[in-house]
């Protein structure tokens, strides 16, 4: 079947459309579906389709199945014969024929055959940032903001990451985006299928990075090491991942493939391993506010003890992973940097200060659970000694705001 992209110009699968007459058909067939072309070979190409156009004729441009090379080609030659931008032409070949999975690495050498370098040449230094509408998301497009930086914020309306690689490629090529700050996940991501889906989403922004040379920051998890049982660990950068559960394991893939792309294209990565965030304008972790709920109505709260104690978290404010991430941005240092507050504090640490500081006549009591907890605190050392950062909002100090941020609530 013939896709036509205009009244002249069309793609087709090499069998679809090989028997056909009434038209010119250019065999892209020799070109590979990967890196690699020559860019002699694809201006050749597109001047071959661009010439039998001129001609008054009609051009079907074929490779094996119609998607991926012709497609690309296509877009080269419509750029060329109608004198419009290679963005342009994307568009309307996507819209024409439907297509989503054209490969980035033969759009890119079409875009240089036909681009000049000054059409190419970058001239801002946006910043880019994915799952810009969640917690800590859209408080770093606030901070960068308020810095003066030129930073873009796709909604998941604009672009659905599952599947708009082309559309982020084209948006980072109009705005020369040089970074990448990755926040995207699934809305539900502790399940299998959002792990999937995690690995969809990130591949495919790692794979537009390529394309553009642009830098990538990740936002990664304390969870990668949830899988130890001690009473308390000091985990480094040199720690070997452990996750437990299902979203730790998908972060740990996440490093995984994110490795794959520094070793393999060189690509010039940050990742940032986080404590559990909190802060005023998030419900997590949900145990504080359900703790600070029961302490203001004076009912019991119970807090859960494991084989190996009660749980320990290593939780960091937003405005100190916030400092962490813009530290990052500025200093330029690559690898892997561990943030938290360098302490930790157990649940039921957490539950008699909330007590304490609301004044409550709340018991607190301890359950028992007949397994291990995962009580991690991670060791900034790095990132001080790299980024210049530390924590600067101490537990007590974060839980004063959440505190007085529910009073004006329920007043």
């Amino acid at each position: 079947m013939i896709q036509w992209i205009t009244g002249q110009l069309g793609t087709s699968a090499w069998d679809s459309a090989h028997t056909l007459s009434g038209f010119h058909l250019v065999d892209v067939r020799e070109l590979v579906d990967k890196r690699g072309n020559a860019i002699d070979s694809i201006r050749a190409k597109i001047s071959e389709a661009v010439d039998h156009l001129r001609n008054g004729e009609k051009v079907v441009i074929c490779c094996d199945y119609g998607i991926s090379r012709s497609n690309s080609i296509a877009a080269g030659a419509l750029a060329v014969y109608e004198g419009i931008g290679m963005d342009e032409a994307i568009r309307r070949v996507l819209a024409a024929t439907g297509e989503n999975s054209i490969k980035l690495d033969v759009l890119g050498a079409v875009r240089q055959a036909v681009e000049s370098s000054d059409q190419r040449k970058n001239e801002s230094h946006s910043i880019l940032v994915t799952g810009a509408s969640g917690f800590i998301g859209s408080s770093i497009v606030k901070k960068l903001h308020e810095q003066g930086q030129l930073v873009l914020a796709p909604s998941r309306d604009e672009i659905d990451l599952s599947k708009d690689a082309l559309k982020l490629d084209i948006l980072m090529k109009q705005r020369h985006v040089t970074k990448i700050v990755h926040f995207a996940s699934p809305r539900i991501y502790t399940t299998n299928e959002a792990l999937g889906l995690m690995l969809l989403m990130l591949k495919n922004v790692l794979d537009v990075c390529i394309q553009n040379e642009s830098k990538f920051f990740y936002l990664s998890s304390w969870e990668i090491y949830s899988g130890y049982k001690a009473q308390r660990l000091l985990a480094d950068e040199t720690l070997l991942a452990r996750p437990g559960g299902t979203y730790g394991q998908a972060k740990f893939l996440s490093e995984m493939l994110i490795r794959h792309f520094i070793q393999f294209y060189g690509m010039e990565c940050t990742i940032l391993r986080s404590g559990p965030v909190y802060g005023v304008q998030s419900d997590r972790p949900r145990f504080i506010w359900n703790f600070l709920s029961k302490a203001r109505n004076d009912k019991e709260i119970v807090t859960h003890q494991y084989l190996n104690g009660f749980p320990v978290l290593d939780l960091l404010h937003i405005d100190d992973l916030q400092a962490a991430i813009l530290d990052a941005l500025k200093n330029g240092s690559v690898g892997e940097f561990n943030i938290g507050n360098g302490t930790g504090i157990s649940t039921a640490e957490v539950a008699r200060l909330l007590v304490e500081k609301t004044g409550s006549h709340s018991n607190i009591r301890h359950q028992q659970i007949e397994d291990y907890t995962s009580n991690i605190v991670m060791d900034y050392a790095r990132a001080n000694r790299v980024l210049g950062w530390r924590p600067a909002i101490s537990i007590s100090q974060g839980l004063d705001q959440l505190i007085q941020a529910e009073h004006s609530e329920t007043r």
